[in-house]
């Protein structure tokens, strides 16, 4: 398939609600799936943790789920974390700089918050939060 099927599947796909969902779900599930590898945390504990079956912590991390924002504030708090919500210009590239409480800073991860890549002068804006 070339590369300008694929641009027109995603630009369909843009006029789609379950698009716009799966963008956060998806950066949701993997800032978890990351915390949980840096802490040593299974699949297992962490759904010992929250009180709920493995089978959901999977679920979860597929990125497929239908989360609230009280179930994503669980699943964070459940590995000593928070949620942020950031909501941007769908051109804009977002970087997160976290700043521990020790006074270190460093960017954690680049989210494209918008739509597949296009040529538009938006594009070269970072914003940076910390």
């Amino acid at each position: 398939m070339s590369i300008d099927k694929y641009r027109d599947i995603i630009r369909e796909a843009e006029h789609d609600s379950e698009y716009w969902h799966a963008l956060p779900a998806t950066e949701f599930a993997i800032e978890i799936a990351r915390l949980m590898s840096e802490q040593k945390v299974s699949r297992a504990e962490l759904a010992r943790r929250l009180g709920t079956s493995r089978a959901n912590v999977t679920k979860l991390l597929r990125g497929d789920a239908r989360l609230k924002l009280l179930t994503m504030a669980k699943v964070a708090k459940a590995l000593d974390a928070v949620v942020h919500v950031h909501v941007a210009d769908r051109y804009v590239v977002t970087r997160w700089l976290d700043r521990h409480s020790s006074g270190a800073s460093f960017v954690r991860a680049d989210a494209d918050t918008g739509s597949a890549p296009r040529a538009t002068p938006a594009e070269n804006q970072v914003a940076v939060y910390g």
